[in-house]
């Protein structure tokens, strides 16, 4: 059986804005959130080719665009990202923000791993491509939400944990412990949802978010590994 064809960059950045019409519809977006600005994206993505080192990553490049699509539209001030490993995810949500073309002026996007090697490759990247110093990577336990807060309050936390032996069961404790650190309005999302490795590992996450008080959630197949984008109120 052949394989499908890949879609050229004009055909993702179309299914993308697709996606990120959904969530408009789907209300984890504003109806009258920005809209995304490709030449700016492919202008970031081209940069970050250059500039970042990522040994391995299961994120495909409509991912991406949905990534910073979702950051372009929502324009977070503070971002958290659990689980960081190189950096890739991160920075494709604190590119608007923090890349070296902001869009609008970010204040503090962090990144979280357990191991000092994924920390110092992520810190390498971001420090290449010429992130502010407002976006950094640290060595931390993810579950240490309040240490790792302080004052501040997220706009967009991103999860995407994987622990050995227990790989991604945690990301409702992960996220019960973030909860009282959300900004009014905060948007979470969750890495892998799609994945059917991860399948029983997350098959309670969505009814957890909406439980635990999100106003608005919704999957997204962007592919194999996919999201799930979820809204808590103002």
């Amino acid at each position: 059986m052949s394989s499908l064809p890949r879609l050229t960059g004009p055909q993702a950045d179309a299914l993308a804005d697709r996606f990120l019409a959904h969530c408009r519809t789907a209300g984890v977006l504003d109806p009258d959130a920005p809209s995304v600005s490709w030449p700016e994206f492919h202008a970031f993505r081209a940069h970050l080719q250059t500039a970042f080192e990522v040994p391995t990553t299961t994120l495909t490049p409509l991912a991406a665009r949905v990534l910073y699509g979702l950051a372009a539209a929502r324009r977070p001030a503070t971002i958290a990202t659990l689980g960081c490993f190189a950096g890739n995810l991160m920075a494709w949500t604190s590119g608007p923000g923090f890349g070296p073309r902001p869009l609008y002026p970010g204040r503090r996007s962090l990144g979280l791993d357990v191991a000092a090697e994924p920390v110092a490759l992520a810190s390498g990247n971001l420090r290449r491509a010429g992130f502010a110093p407002g976006a950094r990577a640290v060595m931390g336990d993810a579950f240490d939400a309040a240490e790792h807060s302080g004052e501040d309050r997220w706009d967009l936390l991103l999860i995407d944990i994987d622990v050995p032996g227990a790989r991604k069961s945690g990301y409702a404790r992960l996220l019960e412990r973030w909860l009282p650190h959300l900004a009014p309005g905060a948007l979470v999302v969750a890495h892998d949802v799609c994945h059917p490795v991860f399948a029983w590992d997350l098959r309670d996450y969505p009814a957890f978010a909406e439980d635990r008080g999100a106003v608005a959630s919704t999957t997204l197949p962007v592919d194999a590994c996919g999201f799930e984008v979820s809204r808590w109120p103002e």
